[in-house]
C-alpha cells in the first residue's frame, strides 16, 4: 500500500473536528482585537461543530486507527476551542477593564489545567470503551464543549444587564473549572438532543450579531 505525501486524516468524518479548531483561532482573532462579541460568535460555532462531529464520523466505518485518531483530534481541538480560547477571552477582558494580574493569571491557569484534565481523563476512558466495544452512556464532570454556549449566555446576560463582564468571568472560570473535574455524572444526548442542544444556542447567537451590528450602526 502506498502512503499519502501528507500525514493525518482528512475525510468528511473529520472536517468538522477541524473546522471547530479554526473558528476558535478566528475567535481568538477577534478577541485579540477587543471584539468581545465576534468572539462569542465564534466559540459557539467551534460548539456546534464540537457537538456534530461524532454524529457525521459515526456515519464512515472506520479502522482502530482512525478511530484513535478520532478520539485524539477531538481532544486536541476541544483543548484549542474551549481550554485556550476561552482563557484568552480572559486576558483580554481583564486587560481591558485594568485589573489583568497574577491573580486572573491564575484563573486562566487553572481553568486550562482542568479542561486538560478533564480532556486527558475522557481520551483514556474513551479508549478502553472502545476496547470493549461498549457505548458512552454518560460523562463525568461537564463537558468541555459545554462552555461554548454557557460563556456567551452569561456574556449576553451582562451586556443586557450592563454588568461588567469582567466582574464575572474569573468567578465563572473557577465554577466551570471545579465542574470539569467533579466526578458528577451528566447523561450523553444522542440524536435529537443534540439537535436541541445546537438550537438552544440560536437565540444567543441572533442576540450577539444583532447587537455586534448595533454598535458598528450608532458608532
Amino acid at each position: 500500500m502506498t502512503e499519502k505525501p501528507i500525514i493525518g486524516y482528512y475525510g468528511f468524518w473529520v472536517r468538522l473536528t477541524y473546522l471547530s479548531a479554526v473558528s476558535a483561532a478566528f475567535g481568538i482573532y477577534f478577541a485579540f482585537n477587543g471584539s468581545i462579541q465576534n468572539a462569542m460568535i465564534f466559540l459557539m460555532i467551534s460548539g456546534i461543530c464540537d457537538t456534530l462531529d461524532g454524529r457525521v464520523a459515526s456515519l464512515k466505518k472506520r479502522d482502530d486507527r482512525e478511530l484513535s485518531y478520532g478520539i485524539q483530534i477531538d481532544a486536541l481541538a476541544d483543548l484549542v476551542s474551549f481550554g485556550v480560547f476561552p482563557a484568552i477571552i480572559g486576558y483580554v477582558v481583564w486587560s481591558s477593564a485594568g485589573s489583568l494580574g497574577l491573580l486572573y493569571t491564575s484563573v486562566a491557569a487553572l481553568y486550562i489545567l482542568t479542561a486538560l484534565i478533564r480532556l486527558a481523563y475522557f481520551n483514556v476512558i474513551e479508549a478502553e470503551l472502545h476496547s470493549k466495544n461498549e457505548k458512552r452512556l454518560y460523562y463525568e464532570g461537564l463537558p468541555v464543549t459545554s462552555v461554548s454556549l454557557l460563556i456567551p449566555v452569561v456574556f449576553s446576560v451582562c451586556h443586557i444587564f450592563d454588568i461588567p463582564f469582567s466582574s464575572i468571568y474569573s468567578v465563572l472560570l473557577i465554577i466551570i473549572s471545579a465542574l470539569f473535574i467533579l466526578r458528577i455524572k451528566i447523561p450523553k444526548p444522542r440524536g435529537r438532543a443534540q439537535i436541541a442542544l445546537c438550537l438552544c444556542g440560536i437565540p444567543t447567537i441572533i442576540y450577539l450579531i444583532l447587537a455586534d451590528f448595533a454598535v458598528v450602526f450608532w458608532c
